[in-house]
């Protein structure tokens, strides 16, 4: 048995490549566990049929696709997620418009306040206030 506390994985579904290398940096660096980035929609759902990430970050569009099928999944299996996009709130789902939202660009301090925030129990249905 490790002393070893669980590091919390991230699945990152982004497909702008300096982005997703920022994005994947700056969680690695304060110690979580990062799947991807993955950059279909497909390839997100294998990454959580294969490894139930403990949040997933996920940009609202994926080359012109936008994710809200994968917003659903994501919901059906109680895996929290936070929305990252360059398009404004009302192009989100209403079903999914109480969901932490952050409008490209951003700080990236205000992503890691999202994560902790929800990776600490404060669920994500909490999360109204927007940065």
């Amino acid at each position: 048995m490790s002393d070893r506390p669980q590091r919390s994985t991230i699945l990152l579904v982004e497909d702008e490549p300096l982005l997703a290398m920022d994005v994947e940096r700056l969680l690695g660096e304060v110690g979580f566990h990062v799947m991807g980035p993955v950059t279909t929609i497909s390839r997100a759902i294998r990454s959580i049929e294969a490894e139930r990430p403990s949040l997933t970050v996920v940009d609202l569009n994926l080359g012109g696709e936008m994710v809200f099928p994968l917003l659903d999944i994501l919901a059906d299996r109680a895996i929290p997620f936070v929305i990252v996009t360059g398009h404004s709130i009302e192009m989100v789902p209403s079903r999914h418009r109480h969901r932490p939202f952050l409008q490209k660009p951003y700080e990236p301090a205000a992503l890691l306040r999202f994560v902790h925030q929800i990776l600490s129990g404060g669920g994500d249905r909490q999360l109204l206030q927007r940065a």
